[in-house]
Formats: structure tokens, C-alpha cells, sequence
């Protein structure tokens, strides 16, 4: 791949990151801040933080991408701290680590900087008042990375535990630890709709399928030290870059299939990617300072010519230069282009017209990947005469065993012809032995394909079988199709018969349907026909997925009909599709809104004004959990307070009783505790002796105005 521009800005580039003015971020290893052009990448603005990152492995600065703040691990890696980029001063820090920052980062939505530490930890500050805000469930070793999904409804963490972590940030909810690595896991990407990807310390990656936590597939075809991971926003590619300054590609839609080891090569190690979707442009950072630009779809419009000009050779010259053109719409035109120009050579060459043959393969002659089935297309068809004497003087055995010989005659009119009157025969003897008077018809009947490996099997079955045969029709023509299955586990012969193909053909049918009501938003209409559907065993996966997306749709608009806020709510949560939809963005703007007005006044501890701010949402269950996160938050601000205007000892250990009894024993209350007894010496408070509430377990009813009431 030719790289599209490049520039150099001569320390090691450990961020580069899309901004919401379409300007590129770009961060080095001394928290040089640069704002460059997308396109050109020359320097719009920037200052010098002078903070210095000697090892950049993992995240060590973010920005938000309003272009407000910035977040970087600062002090030795002891503490992390957020700044104003107006100001460029530290407004907030998190300095509650047991040990060294391991990594940080900002969610999509610039809510939180999260903090994650060698003790296992992650602690989320709010970006509006730098204020501790929450901490995501520990592992009980380093967290390696930290990653959300595009709409930041999600975040994962990864740890030398081997376990991913995912976290609901809009319902403040853990979910099941993913488990299947066997090593330290040390990267993670969101790389589409529910999926994940995760890379352990041997390089070993894994697909995580987020609708039930289970493994999709192990990626192979990678060999070397990963330092990052992007895709494009359509989950189609996925790129890894590594220590040794390759980019690995991996076609997501077509079964995880590697495209190329080789992708990109460059003379440096890669710290750093970014993927702009709408103009399908890689962006690469390198430890030698470099920025680069590829574009992926390079010479699709050069090939888009030689194909009209069917300039074949030249076509295959330039995918090889860029081989993700090959899992293109263009490459497909053309490899339906060759697929039909074949068929047609293939047609003339049984009909004896080899020269008109050759004509129409001399575009593909010089080929590599074309010149093997050229040359042995013509050699198998130079018998194919013989094969058709066998099947006109009906030697239907002989016929048979050529066609093995030479397989490509089994894509022949004249194989399909003599396989059509196959069909009819066994049908027509189906019939016919079912009924003991005819059952000799059937024999003689089926008589001329004696001998033939491939039917002998066929016809032993239909007649020791044949009453299998009649109650699987009878199964078929009730539409019970849970027991057909039944029968096709038990006895496969029965996938040979025509009323499997006419089943199967009413499964796509029924599927092209309720496609075709999707595309309409008829989601009624879509759920009726994939609930017949999802008796089909070759379709069950893709229904069962299909109908959890479609009813979950429904029941939000349903729910927005009815203007049932909590029921919308729980809805939106579950589906992060629905975020991408306008009801789906009103409401969360809503909720966004509302939170960082909310926790602007938790920072100061004003329970009244926050149940005014929060009125709304104080009924939706769905939101509990970050209700009890932000109220939590004001709660630890008002024991805060307390300490610092110096109340008395019992007064603020009976706040933390009532604290503990609340939420339980968060990571926030056991901080504050050291801080407590720092100042009141004497006090005998043991956390582990009181009796503990939980997150999970709040309930607004449980809201006081003073945490010390």
C-alpha cells in the first residue's frame, strides 16, 4: 500500500483522535497537542503539556472530542489528571491508585475520564466538575486497556486477570465477565454492533459475540506484539498494528477471513490508529513521529476502468498492490463477470466449439489465479463427448462415475438434465412405494441407477424407510416443522428428497419476506413471519438475534407511543441501535443533559435541587443504578464537607453508617474512611461490622436530604 500523506512531528505519536470540528488530534510522546487538518494533516493549533511518557504500551493521554479537556497519566504514573485545554491547567486528579496508572481514556460522549490502575481499579471522574464520580467492578490484577462501543452506552476492561469486564454506563450495571482467554488480555477493541474484540499477551484474539457473552470465533495470523486495533464504523474491517510496524486486516463479513499479514509495512514501530469511515482513510501513528494517511479503497476507480476495458491483467496487478479491493462490491462484479464468462466457455466447449471458448477466455489468459482452471477446463472438456454418448444411450452408471472423474462436467446442461430425470424417477418411485401392490413399480423404476455409489444409498432408504418418508410429509404438510427437524436428525436420506428443497426454499422465502417488512419498519409483520422461521435450524441463529433486536424495536416505539418514559428507557438500554435512531438520540441527549447538570450540583452535596434535576427519571427502574451512583456522589460530597468544616466525630460516622447501609462498601467510602480516621484518630469505625446496602439494591425511596439524618 502507497501511503497518502505523510508528515513527521519527530517524537513517537501515542494518539491520534477524530474530533467532533472534523480537526485530527494528534498527541506525542511529551503531550505535544497538535490539531491538524484531516486531509492534509498540516497544523491548525496546538500547545506543549510537557508532560513526558517514556512508555506508551497503553493509553496515556485522551482528549474529549469537543476539544474542551484532556486527560493524562502524570507524577510517574502514580496519579492521572484531567485538564482544561483553554486553560491549560490540572482541574481535577485521581490519585487513589495502590500502585501505578495503568491506562486511561475519555468515553465517546465526554462524560467520564476513566482511570484504570495496576491494583486493579478504575475510577471514572466526571468531566464536567472533575469529581470522582464512580468506579467500574475491580479485577483482582492490572487493567491492561479500556474500551468503549461508538455510542459509549458500553465499556469493557481487560486484565492480566485473562478476564474482560463490560460495564452498562448508561444503567450503571456490570455484566458476566468474559472468560476464555488463557493469558493476560491485553488489548480491546469494540469493532461493530455487539461484538468485541479481545487480544491476550501471546497475541491469541478473540471475537466476543455481546448478545449472549459467547466466543464467534479465535483469529489466526498473528505473530507479533499487538499495539492497536481499529475498524471502520460498518463493521467490515478490522486493522491490528504491531511492535513491528505491520497492519494485519481481517474481513469481518466474510468469516473473519484474514485479508493480509502484510497489509501495510512501515519502518517503525505502530503506537497508534484511527479509522475515518467517511472517507475510508487509515490513519497510523509510529514511534519515529510519523502520521500516515492510507486509503483503503485505493485504485478502486483504476480498477473500475480496466474492468470496462477488460484489462484483466492490470485489474489483478492492482489488487495484489491493495488486496481488501478484493472484499469489495466491484471485486464481487468482477468475480461474477469471470463466473459467467466461464459458464458461457464452458457451454461452447460441450457443444464442441472450443475456438469460441478460447475467445472468450483470452482477457483471463496470463492470469495466475485464472491460467490453472482455464488450462484444466479445456483438458476435462476434450472427453466430455464421451460423456454425452453415455448419457443419450441412457448408461446411466458409466455417465455417473465419468462425472466424478471429471467434476466439472456436473455443472453441465447435460448433467442437470440427466439429474432432473433422477429426481423424477425417485419421486415418481416415492409414490409408488408407499404402497405395497406398487412397490415392484418402484423397483424396476429406479432399476438403471443400480450400481451407482451416490444413488445406491438413496434408493436402499427410500425403500426400507418408506414409512419415515410418509410421516415426514405429514409433518411437512402440517407445517410442524420442529418435528420435520426431528426426522432430518434422525434420518438424513430425507434431506435427498425434493419436499426438503421446497421446505428450504419456503424458509428463504419466508426470510426475504420479513426483510423486505423490515426495510418497511412493519415490525409486526417482521416478528410473524420470523417466529416460523425460527423453527429452522439453518436459519436459528440469525432469527434468534433478528427477533431480540426487532421486538426490543418494537416494544420502544411502542413504549414512546404510550409515552411510557420508564419502559423506553429500559428499552434503549438493551439495543444501542435504538441510540442511532432520533427517539433514541432524544432521549439520551435528555439523559445526558440532565446528568451533567445533576452531578454538577452532587459535586456540592444538594440533595433538593438534585431531586428536582433527576423528577423525571426517579420512576424509570432502568436508571436506578446510575440514580444511586449520582446520589452516592452527593452523599460522599457532603461527608466531604463535613470533614473539612470539621463537624464531630460521631456526626460523620454516623453519616458513613448511613452511607454504608445505602450503597454498601464502595471504593469511595473506603477512601474517604482512611481520610476519616486520618483526622479522628480515635474513632473505632469499622466498615466490615456495619450492615451494608448495595448499588444494585437502591431504591429512590431511600433518598434523605442529609446523609448524616
Amino acid at each position: 500500500m502507497k501511503v497518502k500523506r505523510l508528515k513527521n512531528y519527530n517524537e513517537p505519536i501515542i494518539l491520534i483522535k477524530k474530533m467532533d470540528d472534523h480537526s485530527l488530534a494528534v498527541v506525542d510522546a511529551k503531550t505535544t497537542i497538535y490539531f491538524l487538518d484531516r486531509e492534509k494533516l498540516s497544523i491548525q493549533e496546538g500547545f506543549k503539556a510537557k508532560i513526558d511518557h517514556p512508555r506508551y504500551n497503553n493509553k496515556r493521554v485522551d482528549i474529549s472530542t469537543n476539544k474542551k479537556a484532556f486527560g493524562s497519566i502524570v507524577k510517574e504514573d502514580k496519579e492521572t489528571r484531567l485538564f482544561s485545554i483553554a486553560t491549560k491547567k490540572a482541574v481535577g486528579r485521581i490519585s487513589r491508585h495502590q500502585g501505578e496508572v495503568s491506562c486511561i481514556a475519555m468515553d465517546p460522549r465526554n462524560r467520564y475520564l476513566f482511570s484504570c490502575g495496576d491494583d486493579g481499579k478504575t475510577f471514572a471522574m466526571d468531566i464536567n466538575n472533575a469529581k470522582l464520580a464512580f468506579t467500574l467492578p475491580p479485577h483482582p490484577d492490572t487493567v491492561n486497556d479500556i474500551a468503549f462501543n461508538k455510542t459509549g452506552q458500553w465499556a469493557a476492561t481487560c486484565s492480566y486477570d485473562r478476564k474482560v469486564s463490560l460495564f452498562n454506563l448508561d444503567m450503571m450495571q456490570a455484566t458476566k465477565k468474559l472468560i476464555g482467554h488463557s493469558k493476560p488480555v491485553m488489548k480491546l477493541c469494540f469493532i461493530s454492533k455487539n461484538r468485541l474484540v479481545s487480544i491476550d499477551k501471546e497475541s491469541s484474539a478473540i471475537i466476543w459475540n455481546l448478545y449472549d457473552n459467547s466466543i464467534i470465533t479465535r483469529l489466526s495470523g498473528i505473530h507479533d506484539d499487538v499495539t492497536a486495533i481499529v475498524s471502520d464504523h460498518d463493521g467490515k474491517f478490522m486493522f491490528v498494528g504491531t511492535k513491528l510496524g505491520y497492519v494485519i486486516v481481517y474481513d469481518l463479513d466474510q468469516d473473519y477471513e484474514l485479508v493480509s499479514r502484510d497489509y501495510i509495512k512501515v519502518d517503525s514501530a505502530i503506537t497508534s490508529m484511527m479509522f475515518d469511515s467517511k472517507k475510508h482513510f487509515l490513519y497510523i501513528g509510529c514511534e519515529n513521529g510519523d502520521v500516515r494517511i492510507y486509503d483503503i479503497y485505493e485504485n478502486i476507480d483504476i480498477i473500475k476502468y480496466h474492468i470496462q476495458k477488460r484489462n484483466f491483467k492490470k485489474v489483478d496487478e492492482h489488487i495484489h498492490e491493495n488486496p481488501i479491493l478484493k472484499h469489495t462490491e466491484i471485486y464481487h462484479i468482477l468475480d461474477q463477470l469471470w463466473e459467467k464468462t466461464l459458464n458461457k466457455a464452458k457451454r461452447f466447449l460441450e457443444v464442441g466449439k472450443r475456438s469460441e471458448a478460447l475467445t472468450l477466455l483470452k482477457p483471463y489468459q496470463g492470469l495466475p489465479s485464472k491460467n490453472s482452471i482455464i488450462n484444466k477446463t479445456l483438458q476435462d472438456y476434450e472427453n466430455f463427448k464421451k460423456f454425452y454418448d453415455l448419457v443419450r444411450s441412457g448408461k446411466y452408471a458409466l455417465a455417473y462415475s465419468l462425472a466424478n472423474q471429471y467434476p466439472v462436467y456436473k455443472e453441465s446442461n447435460l448433467y442437470q438434465k440427466m439429474e432432473d430425470l433422477w429426481r423424477e424417477k425417485m419421486k415418481e418411485a416415492q409414490k409408488l412405494s408407499l404402497n405395497p401392490k406398487t412397490l415392484e413399480q418402484a423397483k424396476e423404476l429406479l432399476k438403471p441407477y443400480r450400481g451407482i455409489s451416490e444413488k445406491a444409498k438413496d434408493i436402499q432408504e427410500l425403500f426400507v424407510e418408506s414409512d419415515v418418508y410418509n410421516r415426514f410429509k405429514i409433518a411437512l404438510g402440517s407445517k410442524d416443522f420442529k418435528q420435520v427437524y426431528v426426522y432430518l436428525e434422525k434420518f438424513s436420506f430425507l434431506k435427498n428428497f425434493p419436499d426438503y428443497h421446497l421446505m428450504i426454499n419456503y424458509a428463504q422465502n419466508l426470510y426475504e419476506t420479513a426483510l423486505e417488512h423490515l426495510k418497511n419498519n412493519d415490525l409486526g409483520m417482521v416478528l410473524k413471519y420470523l417466529r416460523v422461521l425460527s423453527d429452522f435450524k439453518e436459519y436459528e441463529k440469525k432469527v434468534h438475534e433478528l427477533i431480540g433486536d426487532i421486538e426490543t424495536r418494537y416494544n420502544f416505539f411502542e413504549a414512546l407511543k404510550e409515552e411510557n418514559m420508564s419502559k423506553a428507557y429500559e428499552f434503549l438500554a438493551k439495543n444501542e441501535e435504538l441510540l442511532e435512531t432520533p427517539e433514541g438520540k432524544k432521549l439520551e441527549q435528555k439523559w445526558d443533559v440532565v446528568l451533567i447538570k445533576a452531578n454538577r450540583y452532587a459535586a456540592k452535596g444538594e440533595i433538593e435541587i438534585l431531586k428536582d434535576i433527576l423528577e423525571d427519571f426517579l420512576n424509570i427502574p432502568s436508571k436506578y443504578p446510575a440514580l444511586a451512583t449520582i446520589f452516592a456522589y452527593a452523599y460522599m460530597s457532603q461527608l466531604e464537607q463535613a470533614v473539612r468544616r470539621e463537624e464531630e466525630q460521631q456526626y460523620i460516622e454516623k453519616g458513613i453508617k448511613n452511607y454504608v447501609s445505602m450503597f454498601g462498601k464502595t471504593e469511595e467510602i473506603e477512601s474517604f474512611e482512611k481520610i476519616f480516621k486520618s483526622r479522628y484518630k480515635e474513632s473505632k469505625l469499622n466498615l466490615d461490622l456495619l450492615s451494608t446496602g448495595s448499588i444494585e439494591r437502591w431504591h429512590p425511596s431511600m433518598i434523605v436530604d442529609s446523609i448524616f439524618d
